[in-house]
């Protein structure tokens, strides 16, 4: 789903077998790694009373801590249900488990803007020609 999306978007993508990352993007000859994080289900009822979230282990490792800039540079945080993507850097993932409401995955382009807001992190702004 991630690469299909980052595809369609005009970027080139690679499946690897590494640890800390699933995904090479080849952004102006430059790769960036990107871990991918999944859930298909969101809680039924959130704790502050506000509308269902998203839940994503953020982790790494038999001995569970959050992944860092030395695992990967992006975080992808798949809805699979809205077909939506939040691209994070990894230096905003703050624990092993990272809650998002689902109000956030409703806007279709959120995967195109949240994956392009990552890039100013790495990258100046790239506007046309990202390959």
């Amino acid at each position: 789903m991630v690469c299909l999306e980052l595809e369609k978007l005009g970027y080139h993508t690679s499946l690897v077998d590494a640890g800390g990352y699933d995904i090479i993007v080849n952004v102006l000859n430059k790769p960036i790694r990107l871990q991918v994080k999944c859930s298909g289900t969101t809680d039924k009822f959130s704790v502050k009373g506000g509308r269902p979230r998203y839940n994503f282990s953020t982790s790494v490792g038999r001995i569970k801590r959050k992944l860092t800039k030395e695992d990967t540079d992006f975080v992808a945080l798949a809805a699979i249900k809205e077909n939506v993507i939040i691209f994070k850097p990894v230096e905003e993932i703050r624990g092993c488990t990272t809650k998002i409401s689902e109000a956030n995955f409703e806007n279709k382009n959120t995967t195109k803007e949240s994956f392009e807001r990552c890039l100013g992190y790495i990258t100046p702004p790239i506007k046309e020609g990202r390959l």
